[in-house]
């Protein structure tokens, strides 16, 4: 996890960083770049074709195809250099996208972003919404204090195939936003036992974490093997909620497939 920083630059470094993404997706894109990134910024994002120019291009697209494009903010968390957003975007119609931002920042200005965004769909497994539940708590160190031992738990519940492991970092009440997965604990559990079942192995790579009062946010890549047609190579942002015991209580996620070999390292 990255390192800690003084709570009030941190909460100005959250403010900035919503404030350029903003203005990213807005007339004033052109000029939010400029002030905002770095000149050697690196960028993971595939649509965007991992480059200044082609994140530009990409959001004008976005702006042109979508004229009711609007972004909700819902989580906004920071840990030493990082800075991560998890956003609801609307695109009219009915139709919205969960996405994941996460920034690293250099000498006051945006270094290396990277992100992953899908279609939110309606037809859910789960009776809570995408985007609603608790919010941060700073007054708590939950995630800093437990969170390499959650990390720990769900390499041996995924890479290990220790499946009681989930008993142990999750809660009985374990509430799941994802609307891909049931609710509570046992959602997780029956599709890895399912998945197990039928001879597939479903691994996890954590990349980076990032702890912030009782919120972790981990960067992940699943992958099956034998490869699975639903769920296989998967770039995923995960974000927990953690009890005073270390215990995920809550979970948000956002899971986009990689579309090729080729593009995966630059992903991540």
């Amino acid at each position: 996890m990255a390192g800690s920083m003084n709570p009030a630059d941190a909460e100005a470094q959250r403010h900035w960083v919503a404030d350029y993404y903003v203005q990213l997706y807005s007339a004033g894109r052109e000029a939010a770049m400029e002030r905002c990134l770095a000149d050697d910024y690196v960028e993971h994002q595939y649509t965007a074709g991992f480059s200044r120019d082609g994140l530009a291009a990409y959001v004008d697209q976005r702006l042109r195809d979508h004229p009711d494009h609007a972004l909700l903010l819902h989580h906004i968390l920071s840990d030493g250099p990082f800075v991560f957003l998890f956003v609801e975007e609307r695109l009219g119609g009915g139709v919205d996208f969960a996405r994941a931002e996460l920034f690293r920042l250099e000498g006051g200005r945006v270094a290396e972003h990277w992100g992953s965004h899908v279609l939110d769909e309606k037809n859910r497994k789960n009776d809570n919404g995408t985007f609603d539940g608790a919010r941060v708590d700073r007054r708590l160190d939950h995630a800093r204090r437990f969170g390499a031992r959650f990390e720990a738990l769900d390499l041996a519940g995924f890479n290990d195939q220790q499946l009681d492991a989930f008993l142990v970092s999750r809660t009985p009440e374990y509430r799941q936003h994802s609307p891909k997965g049931g609710d509570g604990r046992d959602g997780l559990v029956e599709i890895l036992t399912a998945l197990k079942a039928n001879g597939t192995w479903m691994t996890m790579r954590p990349i980076r974490s990032l702890a912030d009062g009782n919120m972790l946010v981990s960067h992940r890549l699943y992958d099956t093997d034998p490869p699975h047609p639903l769920i296989n190579r998967i770039n995923t942002f995960d974000v927990f909620r953690l009890d005073g015991e270390g215990r995920a209580v809550e979970h948000w996620d956002v899971m986009e497939e990689v579309p090729s070999p080729e593009l995966l390292e630059r992903m991540f």
